[in-house]
């Protein structure tokens, strides 16, 4: 019984899809279609909305039929073909998903153990493209002003900003978090982190074992108050202080610059290593 009722429900589908395939044809190509095809179509038109009103599904699945070869006969030259359809669909589907990917959001795999304990290593994320200004794909050129100014503690994805000085990195994108912001002076005394001179809190949480990458590491966990922003971040446990790199202290970082380290403060290459970040780099 279920498949009679399913199948009946095909049939009308199916011709009132081709009525209304049909109907649009001869409303959009009216001045370019003879008026003894408009007269036949019309004909088979009543006569298969009364086989679907008086519920004659035999009826119906014949002139369906009918009226399917008559599309095909006199109005094939106005109507796309299915392939064509298929095509221009996929294109539109190609097409929104690389505006989506270009323009709005973008996944981004955690590469690293950089950004431990907030960002495990194999993370997937959504990453927003506008946030910080919308800029012409494949380019660093931004078009569009973004919706909010990059801030203490915003975790930015970015291109490795020498990758003309280290041509295997060139292109490849980074994930850290926002330290320093234009004018700022930063320094790092012992684990703690000076902006301008202000000592950023670290408040001791936990210590435990920490596994990346198959190895293992005694960490200490704390809890970091980037002026207002908290977060966690690790330190190695039993040293003393974190490694400066070779670039801080940083006296002023300049415009449209940005001083950016990883979570994992003794497993990171962020700025203490490569330097600032350029504001068309993120």
């Amino acid at each position: 019984m279920f498949n009679i009722f399913s199948q009946e429900k095909r049939i009308k589908s199916s011709a009132k899809q081709t009525i209304s395939s049909i109907k649009m044809v001869l409303r959009n190509k009216d001045g370019l279609i003879d008026a003894s095809v408009k007269n036949i179509f019309d004909e088979k038109i009543a006569a298969i909305e009364n086989s679907l009103e008086s519920n004659n599904i035999e009826d119906t699945a014949k002139l369906d039929e009918e009226l399917k070869g008559l599309e095909t006969e006199h109005l094939s030259k106005f109507t796309k073909s299915k392939l064509r359809q298929n095509l221009e669909s996929l294109f539109i589907a190609l097409a929104l998903a690389l505006f989506v990917r270009e323009f709005i959001i973008q996944p981004f795999k955690i590469p690293s153990g950089s950004m431990i304990p907030n960002l495990l290593v194999g993370d997937h994320l959504l990453v927003t493209k506008f946030m910080y200004g919308t800029k012409i794909p494949f380019t660093n050129i931004q078009i569009l002003p973004g919706i909010k100014d990059i801030e203490y503690g915003d975790v930015v994805v970015f291109i490795y900003p020498n990758g003309d000085r280290e041509p295997s990195k060139k292109g490849v994108h980074y994930i850290k978090r926002v330290v320093g912001l234009p004018g700022d002076s930063i320094n790092i005394k012992n684990k703690n982190l000076y902006i301008n001179d202000k000592l950023i809190p670290l408040e001791y949480v936990s210590s435990y074992d920490s596994v990346n990458l198959f190895t293992r590491a005694y960490v200490d966990e704390y809890e970091e108050d980037l002026f207002g922003k908290k977060h966690k971040v690790l330190y190695k446990n039993g040293k003393k202080g974190t490694d400066k790199g070779i670039f801080i202290p940083f006296e002023k970082i300049p415009d449209k610059h940005y001083c950016v380290m990883g979570d994992n403060r003794d497993n990171s290459r962020d700025s203490r290593y490569w330097g600032l970040v350029p504001f068309e780099n993120i």
